[in-house]
């Protein structure tokens, strides 16, 4: 008996600049995190301050990479990352 062959789908070329913005907008998402766990166990003022104005930077980091991201993919590839939290 022959074989069957069975088609692929093409693949599409390997987009570098697309998977380094995605593991920047997961790594940034870990500081986030990171930044909102610190600020919850802080008491001292001037560290509380501190970690507001961390977290704020690091949501503008991360507005930014998604940006660039939903510029890459048209907006659809986003559906695996769980949404960054607010303040």
């Amino acid at each position: 008996m022959g074989e069957k062959l069975v088609p692929f789908k093409k693949r599409r070329p390997q987009d570098t600049e697309l998977d380094e913005l995605l593991r920047s907008l997961s790594r940034t998402q870990r500081e986030i995190e990171q930044a909102y766990n610190r600020f919850n166990f802080t008491s001292d003022p001037d560290l509380i301050e501190s970690c507001v104005y961390e977290i704020t930077s690091l949501q503008c980091r991360y507005n930014y990479l998604l940006r660039r991201v939903k510029e890459r993919r048209g907006g659809a590839a986003l559906d695996a990352l769980p949404p960054s939290r607010e303040m």
